[in-house]
């Protein structure tokens, strides 16, 4: 699928001045969809033509005619390097939060990133296919004094982790460096070993093997 010029072009000249929105540092592809336009952009590094490439088709699974790459922002979108936003994905960035991307991220398609405080993610992050990430439950729940217990949390996810496809991650979690998340995966408590595969089964995290690296 093509980059729509059209697209790439508002996109870039709506969130960067002239010198750096000539470049064109974001491609924006057919079948992507525009909702929200409003927050702003950090390019927190060089700024190089196509750096971040938002609606690419990477995978065969997804279809081409009729999914759809959907940004709705109204917070801050942070990019540290090259980053790519596959088919299908949808970015939402409530006002006031912050969304940090590391330097060569990629999302291979139809995963949702919904960032309503704080999302961050380090060098080498790999996420695979039906993703879902959020930082926050939406409705308040209160407990008999009036106090809110289910507040937005921190996601902090760092370098070189891999996020296997189908897998929940929920407001709170901290991923070590090196991690592998196995497929369907619930992830609702933070893993602190590093360079391990870790399935998520609720409130409880399985650590199925250490000391293992990974190459994408």
């Amino acid at each position: 699928m093509k980059v729509n010029p059209w697209k790439t072009l508002f996109f870039n000249f709506r969130y960067f001045p002239l010198r750096t929105a000539i470049r064109l540092p974001f491609l924006i592809y057919w079948r992507s969809e525009l909702y929200k336009m409003k927050g702003r952009i950090i390019i927190d590094g060089p700024v190089k033509t196509g750096m971040v490439k938002f609606g690419l088709h990477i995978i065969g699974t997804q279809d081409k005619q009729y999914s759809r790459t959907m940004w709705e922002v109204r917070g801050t979108l942070v990019i540290k390097g090259e980053a790519c936003i596959g088919r299908g994905s949808k970015i939402c960035i409530g006002k006031g939060a912050t969304l940090t991307l590391g330097e060569d991220f990629k999302i291979t398609g139809n995963s949702e990133i919904i960032c309503q405080k704080e999302i961050t993610f380090g060098k080498h992050d790999l996420l695979s296919w039906d993703i879902l990430m959020m930082d926050s439950d939406f409705h308040h729940i209160i407990d008999k004094e009036g106090r809110t217990i289910n507040a937005p949390k921190p996601i902090n996810i760092g370098n070189n982790v891999w996020i296997g496809c189908r897998t929940t991650i929920l407001k709170g979690v901290s991923i070590a460096d090196g991690n592998v998340i196995a497929a369907c995966s619930t992830i609702t408590r933070s893993a602190r070993d590093t360079n391990c595969v870790i399935a998520g089964h609720g409130k409880s995290l399985e650590i199925l093997k250490r000391d293992v690296s990974w190459n994408g």
